[in-house]
This record gives C-alpha cells, sequence and structure tokens, in this order.
C-alpha cells in the first residue's frame, strides 16, 4: 500500500482549484472596480453639492480638471460642454466625463454627468463593462439614456 497521492488525483485537485478560480476572478474584479467607482460617485456628490455649476466658464473647468485629476488616482476628469437643444432656464451646458485612468482594465466604462451635474451616467465600453454599469445601476434591462451615442445606465444614487 502506498503513501501519498496518485497522480490521476493530483490533477484533479488541480482542475478543481483552476475551476473555481476562473469563476471567482470576475467577481473579485467587479469588487475591486466597484470600490474604485467610489472615488469618482464621492467626486461627484461633492460638486453636486457645491451647486457652483451655473457660473462654471472654461476658465473654471480647467481648473476642475486641474484639481480633480491631481487627486484621483483611478479616474481622469475631463469637463465638457455639451451643447443642447432648447435647454431649461439656467441650465448651462458644462457636464464632466470620470475616464478610468488604467488602459489594460479588463472592465472598460466612463462615468458621466447629466442635466448640470445633478444625474451620474455609466457607459460601458465593452461587454464587462455593460455588465459592471447594470449592476452598479441596478437596472439589468435597457439603457437609461445616451452620452455622445452611446448606451448608459443611470446611477442611482
Amino acid at each position: 500500500m502506498s503513501k501519498g497521492f496518485s497522480l490521476m488525483e493530483m490533477m484533479i485537485c488541480v482542475v478543481i482549484i483552476a475551476v473555481l478560480g476562473g469563476m471567482a476572478i470576475p467577481y473579485y474584479q467587479n469588487a475591486v472596480q466597484s470600490a474604485r467607482n467610489t472615488e469618482a460617485v464621492l467626486w461627484w456628490s461633492q460638486v453636486k453639492r457645491g451647486g457652483s455649476i451655473k457660473s462654471m466658464t472654461a476658465e473654471k473647468a480647467a481648473r476642475w480638471e486641474k484639481n480633480a485629476n491631481e487627486r484621483m488616482k483611478h479616474f481622469r476628469l475631463e469637463v465638457v460642454c455639451r451643447e443642447k437643444t432648447n435647454p431649461p432656464e439656467g441650465e448651462t451646458c458644462w457636464e464632466a466625463n470620470l475616464h478610468l485612468t488604467d488602459p489594460a482594465q479588463r472592465i472598460r466604462y466612463f462615468l458621466s454627468t447629466q442635466q448640470n451635474f445633478m444625474q451620474l451616467v455609466c457607459v460601458p465600453l465593452n461587454s464587462a463593462g455593460k455588465n459592471f454599469c447594470q449592476a452598479q445601476a441596478g437596472n439589468e434591462n435597457e439603457p437609461d439614456t445616451e452620452i455622445d451615442g452611446k448606451e448608459a445606465y443611470l446611477l442611482r444614487n
């Protein structure tokens, strides 16, 4: 009688571990990205509460970008002027896009504001990004809106 494991038993264990690891990695990546997403959501909520968007100028937008990009680790801020047809009284064209800084990210998406920074949407750039945006929005159905011709999911905060 031999002591120890046979080669076949060891191979079966390795296969089981590989399958379990393969199933766990996407869940882990989603959890990590969700934690990173908090950085952008916190920035957005501070801006939204600040209420200084109505007096936005190109110079102020450039300062916002510079200050935010010095502070944020996982996102790069881009303040853009989106022309709006028949905007409500007092609404400006300024909105923000928050792009991931890691180009090798498996989950590809960006965050964007709407309605004078009052809403935050997730815009998927690949299928993993779509799954992530749907999960963040709590929306498994159709996209809520469009940003620059791409489907977007409204984050419910």
